[in-house]
């Protein structure tokens, strides 16, 4: 999820079908990817994925990335999407409920991810580790309609999507809340809505250097999709599409996490994968593209980016269990929130790294 804590018509008459199924045939023997054929490879690709993360997960359930928590419960979120780990996602969600009853769970952030998890494990989060996530995360709205009084906002869009998550809300005045807080680049950025000082990109004027968040892809991707669940009850000054299409990576095809860090990385190209899908857009070419180059299809893990190689070429940084938790995510297209789907399967086994 987050890089930190960090979705044809039918030819009814014989002749015409004869022929599309012909043009199919010639794509095929070309090498081209039908419809179908990409949609089987991106599922292939997010049960390897599935694989690797299985052969990650600690003996006490959790696949910590960027924190035990938080990366266990959008594991969970991955393998649920994906239909693969089910005795995986099982441990994960004891591991899990374990540290809800324990008061390990105490932000806005890590309660939102939780709930989500648990909804699309098929669960309650109102009945999860002796506690009950939604009424936890209710009782932090402010007068303003911010979750939290200096939650981030990417973690205020989190919020969100786990009340939506469990038929619980957010409210109008948490929805307008975010849409206010957006940059006038049309992105978000992590920590506050925009201030006084600050230009388009959310960068302070007055103190540029001591300014350490500027409107990035990833809370603007979350903010999106956020946005989606509330649609037409608050819509932002500005067409976060257009911030994509500015940041975009124009060398690798995909996104990188902010301005002057463009390089395409699987945590942000997945993330605005799942804005266009939330949004019912239709995906820039060679976007889902960048997402798969950044797989090791031997053991199913991705990189989290491209770093040179020492002689003038790039090579894909190594395995990160962050960047394919979020990359199944995005190459499966599937957005916040999730659905609860059962699992039935395991996990695939893959080759080591």
């Amino acid at each position: 999820m987050a890089a930190r804590l960090a979705r044809v018509a039918r030819v009814p008459r014989l002749r015409r079908a004869a022929a599309c199924l012909a043009a199919s045939a010639l794509l095929v023997a070309a090498g081209v990817p039908t419809n179908a054929t990409a949609a089987t490879d991106s599922e292939r690709r997010a049960r390897l994925g599935v694989g690797y993360l299985a052969s990650q997960q600690r003996a006490n359930g959790s696949i910590p990335a960027f924190s035990a928590v938080g990366s266990t419960a959008d594991a969970v979120i991955s393998m649920v999407a994906a239909r693969r780990g089910a005795d995986n996602i099982a441990k994960a969600i004891r591991f899990l409920s374990r540290q809800v009853a324990n008061g390990a769970v105490k932000n806005v952030g890590q309660r939102a991810q939780v709930a989500l998890a648990v909804v699309a494990a098929g669960g309650t989060p109102r009945e999860f580790g002796g506690r009950n996530l939604i009424a936890q995360l209710r009782a932090t709205e402010q007068p303003n309609g911010r979750y939290g009084r200096s939650t981030d906002v990417y973690e205020h869009a989190l919020a969100m999507l786990a009340l939506a998550a469990a038929d619980a809300g957010p409210s109008t005045a948490a929805t307008a809340w975010l849409a206010r807080a957006q940059c006038g680049d049309g992105g978000w950025q992590n920590d506050d809505p925009p201030g006084p000082d600050e230009d388009e990109h959310c960068l302070d004027r007055v103190d540029p250097a001591a300014d350490f968040f500027t409107s990035d892809t990833n809370t603007t991707g979350v903010a999106v999709q956020a946005l989606e669940i509330g649609r037409g009850s608050a819509v932002p000054a500005h067409d976060p599409f257009d911030f994509f299409a500015a940041i975009r990576d124009p060398k690798f095809g995909g996104w990188g996490y902010t301005w002057g860090f463009e390089t395409t990385d699987a945590n942000s190209t997945a993330l605005v994968v799942e804005a266009y899908a939330a949004s019912g857009r239709r995906l820039p070419s060679g976007a889902l593209a960048a997402l798969k180059a950044l797989q090791y299809r031997r053991c199913g893990a991705w990189a989290y980016s491209w770093t040179d190689d020492g002689r003038g070429g790039v090579v894909r940084t190594p395995p990160d269990v962050g960047a394919t938790i979020q990359a199944i995510q995005g190459v499966l297209q599937k957005p916040l929130p999730p659905h609860t789907l059962p699992v039935s399967k395991p996990a695939p086994d893959t080759n080591p790294c």
